[in-house]
């Protein structure tokens, strides 16, 4: 005890506490900004991630009809536009064939140039080009 009879409180004060409590709101705001930014990152990266996967899928079945059925089959020489339901709903897949005679078409051989594109919310997300040959 002091000479007074008083002791000393020790701890802080409520204008401190106040201080460090608006201190600590306004540092925060960028950090939810981030943490917002970063799941509208992630969900973009999703939806690039699906449409890949469903662009490959397609460019995989005109690779297989084209093995199994033959080059001349409808499915490998006619253009394709799906408008996905289900998970999917929301993504369009175009299909489009066309005669090619680039440099990649061997000499001697038919060619086809297949594109496939996938977009969602009238944006092209992912897009596959391929070269089907006619040996």
């Amino acid at each position: 005890m002091s000479k007074t009879g008083y002791r000393r409180q020790q701890g802080f004060t409520l204008l401190e506490l106040v201080a460090v409590i608006l201190i600590v709101a306004v540092a925060s705001v960028p950090l939810f900004t981030l943490f917002s930014q970063a799941g509208i990152g992630l969900l973009s990266d999703e939806t690039i991630q699906t449409a890949t996967q469903l662009a490959q899928e397609r460019a995989e079945t005109l690779l297989a009809v084209r093995r199994n059925r033959g080059y001349g089959d409808t499915e490998v020489s006619t253009d394709l536009v799906e408008n996905l339901n289900g998970s999917y709903t929301g993504y369009t897949r175009s299909t489009t064939i066309v005669p090619f005679a680039g440099a990649a078409c061997p000499g001697g051989a038919t060619c086809k140039q297949a594109t496939v594109r996938v977009d969602k919310g009238g944006q092209a997300r992912a897009e596959i080009t391929l070269v089907l040959v006619n040996y």
